[in-house]
Order: C-alpha cells, then structure tokens, then sequence
C-alpha cells in the first residue's frame, strides 16, 4: 500500500499538475471549446484561450497561509464535496539521500505508519479502517506525499494523526522497524521481476552521474536497505521532518476558518529547525553517445534513452512536455505512426519527461518485436527526434497535441483527491504562481519552441542508451527444457505450449495484487466498491434504463458538474464463449475493433477522436470512449462504429498478432503471469476460463482474420450488450441517437452453451515453476468460488476483509504476513472479487523470498483453518461494516467510475436499489456468519498451489550464482 515513484512515475503525476485545477476551475468559468472539423485555426485559437482563462481561475478559492514555523498551508475548500483530503508533502526524496544510505526517504515512507508515543502498529489504519477512509503515501525523487481521504464530518482524525508523527514517530524494535523493511526490501525484489525496474536502474548512474542526486533509484539500493539500522533512518527523519519543511493542503467538504484554527492547534506549536544544505548537481558534458547493454531475463529487447533536460522551474519546460506527446500520444503520435503502425518494428515506443528540484531527463521507452533490428529500431527513434528539431511541427498537429492536453486536463481530473495531490506536488518545490502559469505556458508553445528545445536538448550526440536484451533462443530452450524437467518431477503437467495471459503494455504498470484481481477474474469486476455512504447517501436510483427493440439495453446517468461525457459499452460472456480450439482469438479481435470499419478507415478513427481530444479504447468486452460534452455525437458514432462495423483489415491483423505472439513470449519469462496461467489452468480444469486470453503461439500463429470476424459477428450483437452513458448530455438525445445509430443492427440468438462443471481438487496438490531467475517467489493458492448471485455474497464479502482484503493492513493476513512478519509487501486473499455470472476464485496470493515458501504457506493455511473454526470477534466484524458501508463517497467521484459500476449493476441484475439493498444485507452480518460461510466455501485440504521463482522442483530455494 505504501508506495514509491521512480523518475518514470512522479513525473506523469506532475506533468498533469494543471489537470484537477483545470477541471474545478470549469465549475467556476464557462469555459466554450466549440469546434468546428473545417475551422482548424479557429478550433486552436478557442482552445488556447480557454486555457487560459481556466488556467487564471484555477485556483480562486486557494486560501494560502504560512504558520509562524514555517508550515505553509493551502486550503481549497469545495463546498459540495461529502469528502475531505488532507495532504502534507515533505520536501525530501531520494534526492537528499547520501549515497551509502540510498533508499532512506522511501523506508521512513513506510515507518510513518508505525506509530508513536499515542500510535502503536495498526492503529493509523485501524482509525481510517473504521472511519470508512483511505490513507497511503509515496517517495519520489524531491519529495514525500502522505495523504488522508475521509468523510467531511470527520476529515480532522487525519490532520491530528499528520500532527503527531511530525515529531514524535519512533523508529524502534517495538514499532517493527526491522519487520517493515522486510516489506520494504519484498516491494524492491517484486519491481525487479517486472519489466523495465533494470532498465531504469542503470541508465540513471549514466545519465546522472553515480553521485549525482538523481543518479540512483528513488526505492535505493538492497543492499543499503538491508544495512539501514533504526538509528540512521531516525537522523534521516530529524534532519528533514520539520513544519519548515512541509506543505499542507486541505481540499473538499469544510470550512477553511474552523480548519485553519485547528491546524494553528495542532501544528502552531511544533518549533522550525534549521536544515541542512541540499546536495549539488554537478552536470555531465557528454560529447558522444553512451551505450550500455546487459543480459535480460525477458523474451523482449527493451532500448531506454535517455537526454539531460531542465528543472521545473525552466522557461523551456512547457516546451519539453508538448515535444513528448508530440512523439508519442496517441496513435496518431510520431512514434506509433513510424515504429508501430508503420515499420512494425516495436509493440511499444513511449516518451516522457522526468523533472524536479534539478536537471531531469528526456526519455523514450521502446519494446523491440522478436526477430526486428533493434540498431534499426534505435535509428527510427533517433530519426523522429531529428524531425522535430529540423522541420517545424504543421500547426494541425499541434493544434491537435494541444486538444489533448486541454481535454485530458478535463478528464483525468475530477476528484478533490487528486487536486489535492495536484496542489501539494506543484507548491512543494515551487509555488501557486508556478502551477497557475503551467497550462497557458503549454497552451502558448510554437513549432518554433519545439524546434528549439529539441535542438537544444535532444542532441543525438548527447544520449544515453541502455539496450536490455534476451538471451539466445539456444540458452532459452536449454533452461526451459531443465525447468520443464523440474516441473514433470515434481509432478506438474508439460507446460512447454501453455502462455500466460500479459497486459498489453498500457497496462503493465499495475500492481502484482491488481495484476491478480483481473486474472482470476476474466469475466468481469465485481461490485464491491458500491457501498452506501454513513452520512450522505448515494442513490443509483436517477439512473434510466431502456431497451432498443433490437435488444440493446441503455443506462443512463446525467450529471451536469463537468463538460464530460462518457460512453462505456459491454459486450458479455465474450471470454466464456470463445472457442477453446481458437483460444487467443477474441483478444485478437478486440485489439483490432478500431482498426477499421465499413465507413472508416482506421487513421481516420484515430484522427478524428484524437483531433477533439477524446479517448477510445477498445477490446474484446467492448469498449470506453470519453470526450467533451459537446463532442458526445462523434463519440458515440466512432464507439457505435467500431463495435458494430468492425472490418479486421489484414495489414493491422498482422501487426496485431504479431504483438500478440510477443505478449505470448514474454509472459513466459514474468513469474506472476506464468504462475497465473498455471494457476487458471489447475483451477478451471474444462472450464473456459482455463484457457490462457491471449492464447498459445501455436493457435496464434494460425489465425486469420475470418477467425476474429466470424466471432465478432456471433457474439457483438445488439441482445448481447450494455451500455452505459455517464455524464453531462441530455438523455432523450442520446436514446434517439442511439436508436438512429443501431437502427439496421438487428439482434441475433446467441449459440447454445453450457457452464461445465468446476470441481475442487480431491486433494491438495501444487505445482512449482522453477525459474532461476526470478528475484520474487509468486504464491498462488485456493480453490474455484463463487458466482454473483450466489445468496451469502455479503457474509463472504465481510469475511474476504477480516481475512485477506482490508484497507491499509488491517485484514488479519496482512497484518501478520506483511506488517507483523515483514514477509511481504503485498498479502491478499478474498473470494468476492471475482465472482462474476460464472464461478470466480477464491486466492490467496502473496509476493515474498523463495525462502519463505514454507513459512507463508503455513500462515495462509493457519489463517484459513482458524477463521474457518472459530468466529472472529465482533469488533473486527464491526469495524469491516463500518468500513463497508461508510468508504462509498468515494467510489462515485467521476463519470467513469459511476459508468463502470452501472454496467455491474446492470450485468448483474442488481437494480437501482442497490446501494440500500448493499447496506441492509451488510449491516445483518454477524461474526457467526462469517465464520459459518468461511467453513462452507473454503477447504483448505483441496485446494490448488502453484509458485514460481527461483525454487527447485522441491521447493528448496536455488542458491545465487
């Protein structure tokens, strides 16, 4: 839960520090971005102007105010919010850290939580747990990010507890200090079996210098992690945790006069401290290029570059950003149009721009296809920023990139959370001033700028390469067939065909536990998050629900606040109704629906989307689009289009399945996707959820686009699909356009099928995946679930969150795994997420030293059979119900959360009395059920494990080399 951000992650979040201001500052100005197709100048003028004039107004309302100490305090009230944020930002990151004691700020990150005097281990989540919020904090390179969201009524339990540990934490035995960096050290281990952690690691020594402050990892280095003693992260924390040092931002539901008198109590009296000096940058002059290669343990060459740009204070900053999504967002961005749609020679090829305190990097991200030149690869990158530099950038691209950036400004920030996040991360080592000027600097960049700074900057002579490559296909099959070897002896199936299902690269940021939730759950997310709020109540009944003659259900919900609108379309039982004998081919035909239609061609979906703004994304379930409310008709047509007229055109089939194949490849060299794959398998058995999405290489290979059409027009029929529109648009429009739009879509009978049946194992029985190489052991064990419907959903969910799903580390798993034993930075177990119109699963999982196989399966095991045996106490089935039924403000904070589980309701059938449906059923719950429903569905003696990582066909962990 506690997190960290390296170079690559802060940035993205503070490149986008306009966004949530932008978003606000539109309930308080009419903001008009009428457009025209045939008025491009008039289109860019408008745009920029309403930039600006949001960007002006962006923060009226920002009450600022600095304490006698030193704290400066800003304060946002919104007065319609239910909820609270309370944010304080430390201006100290790995940065400031001496590089014989890296990875310092991140661990006293997580120590924060441990208590102090008044606080004991579990009691800040406990707190929030019962108070029905949500606490974490992350580490970047110049700064630490703590934050509470609570109920308005309530918001002040963060702010005293903020107060507390400012001076009086305590780094000791009794409040597990050598505990928590086991965790510490098992979230380090996990990034590293993830693609691109190595990459970053050693270009930053190259670029930066070994000793510069942003020349290491932001989470530091293992080694000096495992020697931190409780005395130097305590000289860490004294040196730098001051109200000198600190921000406080208050965002949402309260009254600034009655906040700022409270922080004055609570925090007026903490004295200021005088500080030390902040490390100094010494620049590198680099005359020629810097090449550096290592062996990777993945299936796919990765190239990571890299330039030395500018701080965030530097007038060629807005420049910078508008020259990366120039490159590379969106598909009409120069990056895909050359290496992924033209020469097809990448599955991914992103930029970014990484800045703070001091000088930050240009980089650019490249996942090379199996078998392609990656020197080629590297020339085309280098060929693009050559581009920009000598040829100025046609004002309709720019004009276009600067849509984007003005709409996705609107929709990427909605919540007072993420103003919040905005405000601390933009005033911590800047200023108000600073964040106010950052879009109309952006909004104002010329062809001219980018020439310039690309020239400046992007010098090809000046970079910094990293090339990650695979070993030989004739090491690979080796070790393969020596761990295949290993699997057959301990009694697991041949699994030389079987590929675990990735993320397309999009996705790959996600964390293992959520990686997990998605896999087990193929057929769709559960509704948990639906909870009815304890003091301002949500109702779901304003919705609309109309049925098309063709079949085609509509759910509708206007909401006036914003210029957004939203548009989310399900198609179901996709995955389920896949032919087994073609395994891999919906994926296939989802990642191809916006490829081409009867009326348009696939440039001219991406251009036309893009050129407003917009978002669409599509897949194998159906697809999202997002635009302005005033560009909803084209949204819908272009949605419409593609999940009705979809035309799987050769040229982009085989690009496509070429990525697919390389997804296939490299998913077998992840330990969690291979251990998942497996573990879907062994659970499922006959059932269609045992085969892998993506499919094997040997069915892949041979499909055709007949294949996807021929699924697509069985299953993408209007009597078959939900969709749900969310946001600012007139519903009596929208029924009327959507009923012109599929007037000649006719409805067709589905094919037979019947759900075989899911049979627990008769024993317990596992299967171990050696891979040598793997820094983290992934831990999967359980059993088939539980479908939707099934009538004890509530009791098992309330059981899921005392046992393994709790908020922070409050569940009892991972207080015992992670926070009490430090054997893991990431435990769960539930049964609930999954459940779905088919059986889910229930999982354990957990991330942890290959040396701990024995111990975390004798844990999980202990746990089961005890919540299983006896009931848990009424406080902890108290505080899960408090937690339950008080958490829901902040589960329908945008227009897209609200269509997501709109379409679960719908899918599910559970009506629009849901929410007080959820809170009755919940508030009944007593400890005697949950242990009644835990002895009922769980059976710890049949259940299925499976573990990959560097473990021998025994279990015994593989020595390092």
């Amino acid at each position: 839960m506690r997190q960290h951000y390296t170079a690559f992650g802060v940035q993205q979040i503070l490149r986008r520090a306009f966004s949530a201001v932008l978003a606000l500052a539109l309930t308080v100005v009419s903001v008009s971005l009428s457009r025209a197709a045939d008025q491009t100048e008039k289109v860019a003028s408008e745009t920029s102007s309403s930039a600006l004039a949001a960007a002006e107004a962006l923060y009226d309302g920002v009450r600022q105010e600095t304490l006698p100490n030193g704290l400066r305090v800003y304060l946002k009230p919104v007065p319609s919010s239910p909820v609270v944020t309370t944010m304080i930002a430390y201006r100290v990151g790995s940065a400031d850290e001496d590089l014989d004691n890296t990875g310092l700020s991140h661990y006293l990150e997580h120590l924060m939580f441990k208590g102090t005097d008044k606080l004991m281990p579990g009691d800040i989540d406990h707190r929030t747990l019962i108070n029905g919020g949500a606490n974490n904090a992350y580490t970047s390179n110049d700064y630490t990010i703590f934050h509470f969201d609570l109920a308005a009524d309530r918001w002040e339990m963060g702010l005293e507890i903020e107060a507390d540990r400012m001076r009086n934490l305590k780094i000791d035995t009794k409040h597990e200090f050598e505990q928590e960096k086991g965790a510490v050290i098992a979230e380090l281990s996990r990034d590293e079996d993830q693609p691109w952690d190595l990459e970053q690691k050693a270009i930053l020594p190259l670029l930066f210098g070994p000793e510069a402050p942003y020349g290491h990892p932001v989470i530091g280095q293992k080694k000096q992690v495992a020697e931190a003693t409780a005395a130097i992260i305590k000289s860490h924390y004294d040196k730098w945790y001051h109200p000198n040092n600190a921000v406080l931002v208050i965002c949402g539901g309260f009254d600034p006069d009655q906040a700022l008198k409270k922080i004055t109590e609570l925090f007026g009296s903490i004295p200021s401290e005088k500080l030390p000096p902040r490390k100094k940058n010494v620049a590198i002059e680099r005359t020629k290029p810097m090449h550096h290669e290592f062996v990777s343990k993945f299936e796919v060459p990765r190239m990571l570059l890299g330039f030395s740009t500018v701080t965030s204070s530097d007038d060629d900053l807005p420049a910078l950003e508008v020259a990366q999504s120039v490159l590379s967002s969106g598909k009409r961005s120069r990056f895909y149009q050359k290496l992924i749609e033209g020469e097809q020679i990448a599955g991914q090829a992103d930029a970014f721009h990484s800045w703070g305190r001091y000088p930050g990097w240009f980089g650019v991200q490249v996942e090379v296809l199996p078998g392609k030149d990656r020197a080629r690869a590297e020339r085309l990158v280098l060929d693009e920023i050559k581009r920009l530099a000598d040829e100025p950038i046609p004002q309709a691209e720019l004009d276009r990139v600067r849509q984007g950036i003005i709409a996705g400004a609107i929709f990427d920030r909605e919540s007072v959370h993420q103003l919040a996040d905005n405000i601390s991360q933009g005033v911590t080592d800047n200023d108000l001033a600073w964040l106010k000027s950052l879009l109309p600097r952006m909004a104002a960049v010329t062809p001219a700028d980018i020439q310039r700074v690309a020239k400046k900057y992007l010098d090809p002579e000046r970079r910094v390469v990293v090339w990650s490559i695979p070993k030989s296909a004739k090491e690979r099959a080796a070790e393969e067939a020596a761990g295949d070897a290993k699997s057959a002896q301990a009694g697991a199936p041949d699994n030389s065909n079987e590929h675990a299902a990735v993320k397309r690269p999009a996705d790959d940021k996600k964390t293992p536990e959520a990686k997990v939730a998605e896999n087990v759950k193929e057929s769709g997310a559960g509704d948990r998050g639906l909870t009815p709020p304890a003091r301002q109540e949500f109702s779901l009944k304003p919705a609309k629900r109309v049925k098309l003659p063709n079949g085609l259900v509509l759910v509708l919900w206007e909401n006036h606040r914003l210029p957004i609108f939203v548009a989310a379309a399900s198609v179901k039982q996709v995955s389920l109704r896949e032919p087994i004998e073609k395994a891999g081919v919906a994926a296939l035909m989802g990642s191809l629906l916006d490829e081409g239609t009867a009326h348009r061609t696939g440039e001219e979906i991406s251009e036309a989307i893009e050129k407003v703004g917009g978002s669409l994304a599509l897949n194998s379930s159906g697809g999202t689009v997002k635009v302005l409310s005033e560009d909803k008709s084209l949204g819908l047509r272009l949605l419409m289009d593609c999940l009705i007229n979809a035309n799987f055109p050769n040229d982009a089939f085989k690009r496509e399945q070429e990525h697919q194949l390389a997804n296939i490849d490299e998913a077998q060299r992840q330990p969690l996707e291979r251990a998942m794959i497996r573990y879907r398998k062994a659970v499922y058995g006959s059932h269609p959820f045992a085969k892998p999405s993506l499919g094997t290489r040997p069915i892949v290979e041979k499909l055709s686009p007949d294949d996807c059409a021929a699924l697509h027009k069985q299953l993408f029929v209007p009597n078959n699909t939900i969709v749900v529109i969310a946001g600012d648009f007139n519903s009596d429009e929208i029924v009327a356009q959507l009923t012109k739009l599929t007037e000649h879509w006719t409805k067709s009978p589905l094919p037979e099928f019947k759900s075989p049946t899911i049979e627990k194992p008769k024993t317990f029985t596992t299967e171990i995946l050696s891979m040598p190489e793997a820094v983290q052991l992934q831990f999967l064990m359980g059993h088939v679930g539980i479908r939707r419907d099934n009538p004890d959903y509530y009791k098992l969910l309330v059981m899921d969150y005392v046992l393994g799903t709790g908020p922070g580390f409050t569940d009892r798993l991972s207080s015992k795994l992670r926070d009490r034993a430090g054997l893991a930075y990431t435990v769960t177990a539930n049964i609930c997420s999954s459940a779905a119109e088919e059986p889910g699963i229930f999982t354990c999982y957990v991330g942890t030293e290959a040396k701990n196989f024995p111990r975390v399966k004798q844990m999980f095991l202990e746990e089961l059979n005890r919540i299983r045996s006896e009931s848990p106490t009424a406080a902890e089935v108290e505080d899960v119900k408090k937690y339950l039924i008080g958490q829901l403000p902040f589960e329908f904070t945008t227009d897209e959360q609200i269509a997501g589980r709109l379409l679960s309701v719908e899918r599910h059938h559970l009506g629009f009395d849901y929410l007080a449906d959820f809170r009755r059923e919940i508030s009944a719950v007593t400890p005697d059920d949950v242990q009644q429903v835990a002895k009922k569905y769980l059976d710890p003696d049949r259940m299925v494990l499976v573990v990959a990582g560097a473990v021998d066909e025994k279990g015994e962990p593989i020595p390092e080399k």
